[in-house]
C-alpha cells in the first residue's frame, strides 16, 4: 500500500492555531492598576497621590485619590497590537512600550509588577505551559529588577528615580514577542486509510491564550525608606539625589 503524508492538513491546522491564539489574547488580556498603602502608618498625604499606566503613550489604567475618594479607570492591554486583518506571527517583535505617569500632585516612587502566562477556556493561568514563551523586552538603567521576587510568571521592577508630579518614566518594556518554539510543540497521529497514511498534527498550545498583566504601586518620597519597607517589604537606601537602591529584596 502506498504511504503518503497530508502536508496541507498540517499547515492549515497551524494557521488555525495562530489565529485562535491571537483572537483569544485580545479578548482576555487586562491591565490591572493597583495602589497599595494600607500598611504604611506614618504621615501620608494620600489625598494627592496617583499613578497612571501608559501603553505606547496612551493611558490604559489609572488610580488617583481626589476629593477624599479613589477615582479609577481600568482598560485592556494589547488591543492595538495588530493591524486590522493581521494575524499574530510567532517570532516577530511587536511594539509594547509600558511606562508610568505620576498623575497625582506629589512626587513618588513607583513599582511595576508584570505577570504573564497562559489560559484556556477562560480559566486561570495554566502552569504546565511555559510563560517564558511570552517574551517581553525589558529596559535596564532606570529600572531595577527585584530578582528575589522573580518567578517564571512574575517580574518586579522599581523605578530608581523620583517620579515627579506630571512626569512619565522611561519605558520599562519596549516590545513583546511570542517565541517561535510555540509552533514546534506538536504531536502527530497516524491514521491508515485506503489511500495511505494520513498524518494529523496537534499543537500543544492550540486553544490557549497568552495573558499579560501589569500592576502599578506608588509610595510618597517623604520618609521614603520607611514607606518602601512598610508598603513593599524591601530595604532601600535613598541617595542625596533621590536615587533608590535596593539593599535587601522582597519575596
Amino acid at each position: 500500500m502506498k504511504r503518503k503524508k497530508n502536508r496541507n492538513r498540517t499547515f492549515l491546522l497551524f494557521a488555525a492555531s495562530a489565529v485562535l491564539l491571537m483572537m483569544s489574547t485580545v479578548g482576555s488580556t487586562r491591565a490591572a492598576l493597583t495602589y497599595r498603602s494600607e500598611n504604611y502608618e506614618m504621615k501620608f498625604d494620600v489625598s494627592s497621590i496617583g499613578v497612571t499606566l501608559l501603553e505606547n503613550g496612551t493611558a490604559v489604567s489609572r488610580r488617583d485619590y481626589v476629593d477624599d475618594q479613589w477615582q479609577e479607570e481600568s482598560g485592556a492591554l494589547l488591543t492595538n497590537l495588530l493591524e486590522e486583518g493581521e494575524s499574530l506571527m510567532p517570532g516577530r517583535s511587536y511594539e509594547e512600550r509600558l511606562s508610568v505617569q505620576n498623575s497625582g500632585s506629589i512626587d513618588s516612587y513607583v513599582r511595576v509588577t508584570l505577570y504573564r502566562g497562559w489560559t484556556k477556556d477562560g480559566k486561570s493561568m495554566d502552569t504546565e505551559l511555559s510563560p517564558k514563551l511570552i517574551g517581553l523586552d525589558l529596559s535596564s538603567g532606570d529600572w531595577i529588577e527585584d530578582v528575589s521576587a522573580a518567578t517564571s510568571e512574575r517580574t518586579v521592577l522599581y523605578y530608581r528615580n523620583i517620579l515627579k508630579s506630571g512626569q512619565e518614566t522611561p519605558p520599562l518594556c519596549t516590545a513583546l514577542r511570542i517565541d517561535p518554539a510555540v509552533a514546534r510543540k506538536v504531536s502527530e497521529t497516524h491514521t491508515e486509510t485506503a489511500e495511505g497514511t494520513v498524518v494529523s498534527t496537534r499543537f500543544a498550545y492550540d486553544g490557549f491564550q497568552f495573558q499579560v498583566k501589569a500592576e502599578v504601586d506608588a509610595v510618597q518620597t517623604h520618609n521614603a525608606e520607611e514607606a518602601i519597607k512598610s508598603a513593599w517589604g524591601v530595604d532601600a537606601e535613598i541617595a542625596e539625589d533621590g536615587t533608590l537602591r535596593l539593599t535587601s529584596q522582597g519575596q
